[in-house]
């Protein structure tokens, strides 16, 4: 009896000891990839007309940062993460590159030609070191596919002094993410320009 109560004792003072101990919480920090545009605003091309469709990301795709150590193998990191999903990030620099940068007009109808994106890779390379976007481009109208392309921008991560290279890290996101969006951007006004009613066939 007496064995047991000591035993249920020194238990006791264990668990209080684990509970009073001093354990820092484990707190993630958070990043946003999203660049300002400063860029004159265009005049309005009433010539050419879009809907952006389904902006998407793919299922592996959230907000831990994905790093990829090879073509089979991709790590999550819990204490670096994205404010939002990615493909939310992307949308919006979509919307701002089409309607605002580049003076496209927004369509609402279902009949327009429509832009959808599907966010494939938003992804950090360890070896060499780089941030990558990859998004696969669809163009259609309500009756045919336009454009079908994949778009991959790969940013080299810059080293800088100091022992964190989250920040280096999140600006090569950012420039990709710029770049990436460019290219789209570029790609559906120039598909837009090819049907306008001023193109020549």
């Amino acid at each position: 009896m007496t064995r047991s109560l000591v035993f249920l004792l020194g238990a006791v003072a264990l668990s209080g000891c684990a509970l009073l101990g001093k354990n820092d919480p484990h707190v993630p920090r958070y990043f946003t990839p999203e660049y300002e545009s400063d860029g004159p605003a265009p005049r309005v091309r009433p010539d050419l007309q879009l809907r952006l469709g389904r902006v998407e990301g793919w299922s592996h795709l959230g907000e831990r940062m994905a790093s990829r150590e090879s073509a089979r193998e991709l790590l999550y990191d819990d204490d670096r993460r994205w404010i939002e999903r990615p493909e939310i990030y992307l949308r919006r620099a979509l919307s701002r590159a089409l309607f605002e940068e580049r003076g496209v007009v927004e369509s609402l109808s279902g009949r327009a030609i429509t832009v959808d994106v599907e966010l494939i890779a938003f992804e950090e390379i360890v070896q060499p070191h780089q941030a990558r976007m990859q998004a696969l481009l669809v163009v259609t109208d309500d009756r045919v596919g336009l454009l079908t392309e994949t778009i991959t921008v790969a940013q080299p991560v810059l080293k800088r002094d100091g022992a964190d290279p989250t920040p280096a890290l999140v600006d090569a996101f950012s420039q990709a993410l710029h770049a990436g969006v460019t290219r789209i951007a570029d790609r559906v006004v120039e598909k837009l320009s090819e049907r306008a009613p001023h193109a020549t066939r």
